[in-house]
């Protein structure tokens, strides 16, 4: 009786793979596969050649000339503009839905053949949980993919718009002397380039529509070196904003008239000679240059624009602007002391609209300014009148007869604007445009908002809604001297060489900033300046892996009842292998092997498909535009770390689904086990 102890040993001494051989034979189907196998079989085989039909009539059978669209696509000149061929890029619509069609038809051949080999391999329940598992691991591949490739495009629009390193004050105002700073870091290693920029809030306005948006006051020349902004030009050409005296005219001839001010504020409000539509005593609409021989205004000159009465009054009255003086009237003057009556000077007393009192002449009681103004500042009650500037020349109506002929324009200076902007504004290159800003003169009227004509240097398309909606480019003297600024600048935009030493190079204009004793400055990567967008982005994909995780887990708990079942159906099996010297570890390992064969199988199946689908839409994309004629790519980036998560993830899913039932097949006794199989 003491003779199955050898047995045992020699078991022990078995090779390593025999319970995954157990564990594969009990996977098979068979010498008998299922009846249907075969013929599911052959429909896969018809609906792979049928659906490669489509998709090869879609790509190569047809002929555009035939069809007749370079006639009906010519006419948009704008599509050839941007590198479109409609000869060779745009099937007819038919052949489009073929397209579309086919690959749908591949798709449900390539699914239905692989149910039906792996029907012929192994059992029904075995197939139906590798699929669950295959799946599963394909929708994480793929969309992980998609979003990893979301996040890098993302990236790589806001690094070439703007750089990868920013340096500003921490309150954000403007700041001087940034010139020799900007050189400074330039000439750090790994340094590609440092330009300064002034940003504000300004509404761009059209004849069509007036939207807000951020200006970007740049130096063409170093702006380049940071950003990608010359090669995403869709119109124009970026060189017009350091010479906009190269910018084509305009096809549909539109300038905006500006805005004639009140008869009471027309001289007050009137721009001066050259100025167009600008509100800026230094900015010239027409032009839109500082001139070299005015000083720069700031914002806390408390005299800034005022006019004086006494002199404009009679300019104005002079151009018809205001009614003439009245005479004085001797006998209306009443000497000091004495009352006047006003029941004594008419017998009725009619009130105004306004609810006052209408006393005698319609004039009584008004003063006209042009004559107290000099009665008061000969009394000293007033500040004496400043001294007149050079009078304007005479010839005004004469400049505004050349300024009317299109050979004599004055110079109107560029702007940069987005793809959407332009769609908003009804805007191509050549159009004038006004820029508005509250930052503005003072008047007698108050606070006037600066305004400055501008025409469309081009138009840019940076592919993200944000930068084509808001962003206009400006040059740099034109901006400072709009917004008021100065010899200011709000920051400086470095763009380095490697952005994967982000932090060896930050810190090296770290370096420079602290050499130039300014400690008033921050220096910021790109990381911190986008750290919620990219935050919010990094838990949407631990999210979405979670979610997506749970499609293997309910493949998990096919393989639990698979097990569980199988526990009950090899309970023979269980009581021999026992009873011939197997350990209970080894019976655990069988089942466990079960599980895994198929957690194994369907977890390379998944991952294998994913990367297919990966690359497929990569190349091809996807109709998203609502039209089966567009495709548009999607942007796909597969990372090695991430598969392999999938993959793991799936494996440590499947054996803690083993788990259980092979430990209830471990620990079952040989003679319940065979009570159990005679039942």
């Amino acid at each position: 009786m003491s003779r199955p102890r050898p047995a045992a040993s020699s078991r022990a001494e078995a090779p390593p793979s025999l319970h995954w051989q157990i564990a594969w034979r009990h996977l098979r189907a068979g010498d008998r596969p299922p009846s249907w196998a075969w013929p599911a079989v052959g429909l896969a085989l018809y609906l792979l050649v049928v659906g490669g039909g489509f998709v090869l009539y879609a790509l190569y059978g047809f002929s555009p000339v035939e069809a007749g669209l370079p006639e009906r696509v010519a006419l948009d000149s704008s599509l050839v503009g941007l590198g479109f061929d409609p000869t060779t890029d745009l099937p007819p619509p038919a052949q489009a839905y073929f397209g579309v069609l086919g690959a749908i038809t591949l798709l449900l051949g390539a699914g239905l053949l692989l149910g039906a080999v792996l029907s012929l391999v192994f059992t029904l329940l075995a197939t139906v949980i590798t699929v669950s598992v295959m799946l599963g691991c394909m929708a994480l591949v793929v969309v992980l993919s998609l979003m990893t490739g979301l996040e890098l495009e993302l990236r790589d629009k806001i690094l070439g718009q703007r750089a990868h390193i920013r340096v500003a004050s921490a309150d954000g105002r403007p700041f001087a002397d940034y010139r020799d700073l900007a050189k400074a870091i330039a000439d750090k290693p790994g340094i590609l380039g440092a330009s300064p920029y002034l940003q504000g809030e300004v509404m761009v306005r059209s004849g069509f529509q007036r939207q807000g948006g951020i200006l970007l006051g740049i130096d063409p020349e170093l702006h380049r070196s940071v950003s990608n902004l010359p090669d995403i030009m869709r119109e124009g050409d970026y060189e017009f904003l350091s010479h906009p005296e190269k910018i084509p005219e305009s096809e549909f001839g539109f300038e905006i008239t500006p805005v004639e001010p009140p008869p009471a504020q027309a001289d007050a409000d009137a721009p001066k000679e050259g100025q167009g539509a600008t509100a800026l005593p230094h900015v010239t609409g027409a032009e839109g240059h500082v001139p070299e021989d005015k000083p720069q205004l700031v914002d806390d000159d408390p005299d800034e624009g005022w006019e004086d009465p006494e002199v404009e009054i009679p300019a104005l009255r002079k151009k018809g602007a205001l009614p003439p003086a009245k005479a004085e009237k001797p006998d209306v003057v009443k000497p000091m002391g004495v009352p006047t009556s006003p029941a004594a000077a008419i017998p009725t007393m009619p009130r105004s609209p306004f609810g006052v009192v209408s006393v005698g002449d319609e004039d009584e009681g008004w003063e006209d300014p042009e004559v107290e103004i000099g009665k008061l500042r000969a009394a000293g009650k007033l500040a004496p009148a400043q001294p007149e500037a050079a009078p304007e020349p005479e010839p005004a109506p004469e400049v505004v007869t050349e300024l009317e002929t299109p050979t004599d324009k004055p110079l109107v200076d560029g702007l940069l604007i987005g793809a959407e902007k332009a769609k908003e504004l009804a805007a191509r290159t050549g159009d004038q445009v006004q820029l508005i800003t509250p930052i503005g003169r003072m008047t007698p009227a108050g606070r006037i908002p600066g305004v400055m004509a501008v025409r469309i240097a081009g138009v840019f398309d940076a592919d993200h809604y944000d930068y084509d909606r808001w962003l206009v480019y400006a040059s740099l003297p034109v901006a400072q001297a709009f917004l008021r600024a100065g010899d200011r600048v709000t920051g400086l935009e470095v763009k380095v060489d490697d952005i994967e030493q982000l932090d060896v190079r930050k810190q090296e204009v770290q370096d420079a900033v602290d050499a130039a004793g300014r400690d008033d400055l921050l220096v910021q990567d790109w990381q911190e300046l986008n750290r919620s967008l990219f935050s919010a982005m990094a838990l949407e994909k631990i999210a979405v892996f979670v979610a997506l995780l749970c499609v293997i887990l309910v493949a998990s708990f096919g393989i639990l009842g698979s097990n569980l079942m199988s526990v009950i159906e090899k309970s023979k099996e269980i009581a021999i292998l026992k009873t011939m010297g197997c350990t209970d570890s080894l019976i655990q390992r069988i089942f466990i092997s079960e599980g895994l064969c198929l957690g194994i199988l369907g977890g390379i199946l998944g991952i294998a498909t994913g990367i297919g689908l990966c690359g497929l839409l990569d190349r091809f994309g996807l109709p998203l535009s609502g039209s089966l004629q567009s495709f548009e790519q999607l942007p796909v980036a597969i990372d090695a770390f991430e598969v392999v998560l999938v993959g793991v993830s799936s494996l440590v899913i499947v054996w803690l689904s083993s788990l259980y039932p092979a430990r209830i097949a471990s620990r079952m006794r040989p003679v319940d086990a065979l009570r159990q199989a005679e039942r």
